[in-house]
């Protein structure tokens, strides 16, 4: 068993912008192995008046990874953060829940260097001559996030892939199905829809729900059924206990400014307003059905996820003694069952 790391491609133009949103697309060849996670290493270097206030993750409008023609993995926001958003970024929220990795690095407010790893997981088997990616990214415009009168002066986007002859299943995020709620706490029914994929005998791993704004506005009883898991609807908060993001399950950075500044660490949360992931425990691969109710007229956006054993053959690696076994449903469902402080 092995694990290495290996850089694919780096970008010195892919970059967030303060003029703007932005999008641009990667292509890049690749070498064969067994990939657990695909890794953005994000370096950005600011200027003016800088007044960052939480993580680059907060930025990414949107992330589309094709492998070999293959959609593996095609996720949109469903709101830009608020000016000087202080709350974890939606895709940062979504990466970590489904057992991925994103962390920026703790930093003081008005300090110049931002990095930041986005680690996704994916769970493919890479055997043809020269694999091929193709990245498409969307960026928010940097000025939300770190200072209103900041530049961004450099930076880079590094991707690294880390293969992993351990890993044991594969993740694939479905394109998004959205939904225009009435409000006004009507019941109104969803169907979610899970198409086939190129997977063997894939189940739902879990399903993201976002709003249009950095708000929940679920009724405040009876607000969401999802109706493989109970014949009664609970709210978001019975929710949020059951993934155990109740027990601060939300990662993030607060940086600070003064004597705050000088402690530097992560910063944890009970929740993220306007987000919420459902772990659905390998339900049968098939539409999802929920009832919600709302207290606004919104627009919400469902990404399921799905994961399956994963295929193929392995490529042999240099022997190493410790197994780190890539298991992304496992890793939720302990996350889901694990004692309070954990």
């Amino acid at each position: 068993m092995a694990v290495t790391y290996y850089q694919l491609d780096k970008s010195t133009t892919s970059i967030p912008s303060t003029g703007g949103s932005t999008s641009y697309v990667d292509g890049f060849y690749g070498v064969n192995g067994t990939l657990e996670y695909l890794i953005a290493e994000v370096d950005l270097t600011l200027a003016s008046t800088v007044a960052v206030t939480t993580g680059i993750d907060a930025l990414v409008s949107s992330m589309k990874i094709t492998i070999n023609g293959d959609l593996v993995h095609d996720w949109i926001s469903g709101s830009a953060p608020a000016s000087s958003s202080a709350i974890a970024g939606r895709y940062g929220y979504f990466i970590n829940a489904i057992g991925g990795r994103v962390l920026t690095v703790p930093m003081a407010g008005d300090d110049t260097a931002l990095k930041a790893f986005i680690a996704i997981p994916i769970g493919y088997v890479l055997n043809t001559p020269t694999p091929r990616f193709e990245m498409t990214v969307g960026w928010y415009d940097a000025n939300l996030v770190c200072g209103a009168s900041a530049t961004i002066a450099s930076g880079s986007v590094t991707w690294w892939a880390r293969f992993n002859s351990a890993c044991e299943r594969s993740t694939r995020v479905i394109s998004a199905s959205s939904f225009a709620f009435a409000g006004s706490d009507i019941a109104e029914q969803v169907v979610v829809r899970v198409p086939e994929t190129t997977m063997s005998g894939p189940t739902v791993l879990g399903c993201l729900i976002q709003n249009d704004s950095e708000a929940d506005e679920y009724s405040s009883t009876n607000a969401i059924r999802q109706l493989a898991l109970s014949q009664f609807s609970q709210d978001v908060d019975f929710h949020r206990w059951a993934s155990n993001e109740l027990d601060n399950g939300v990662v993030s950075i607060a940086p600070g400014s003064g004597a705050a500044a000088a402690t530097l660490s992560q910063s944890l949360a009970s929740k993220r307003a306007g987000a919420l992931f459902v772990p659905l425990y390998g339900l049968k691969a098939a539409d999802l059905t929920w009832i919600i109710a709302s207290s606004a007229a919104t627009t919400r956006f469902f990404h399921p996820v799905l994961t399956a054993p994963l295929q193929g053959p392995r490529q042999e690696r240099p022997t190493q003694t410790a197994i780190a076994r890539g298991n992304v449903q496992k890793t939720v469902v302990d996350r889901s069952e694990a004692g309070t402080g954990n």
